[in-house]
């Protein structure tokens, strides 16, 4: 069920907290198809690795929330890739993903 915004944000801030509070180890993205993004693109081990998806009602909402966590806490992401699509994820880097 899609989320807006500020919901988004604070469910991946949770989360992060919950797990690792330091921004800087964690990645966020934007896609249509989250489990490819993550497994081909990526390499997060789903079973393994930390990470999150949500759903945004749109996809310039989905920028959005991308862009502040980039840009407001230093998170790792591209928001010029190009991708495009309503859900975002976020995982926490390790030896295993790309980047």
């Amino acid at each position: 069920m899609p989320s807006n915004p500020g919901r988004i944000i604070e469910d991946i801030k949770s989360f992060i907290s919950r797990h690792d509070d330091d921004y800087g180890h964690w990645y966020v993205g934007v896609t249509g198809d989250p489990i490819s993004r993550l497994l081909d693109d990526h390499k997060v081990d789903i079973n393994v690795d930390l990470w999150l998806c949500s759903e945004a009602f749109t996809d310039e909402e989905a920028r959005i929330v991308e862009g502040r966590f980039v840009k407001e806490w230093g998170m790792a992401g591209d928001c010029d890739d190009g991708e495009s699509g309503r859900f975002v994820y976020a995982y926490r880097m390790s030896e295993n993903t790309e980047p």
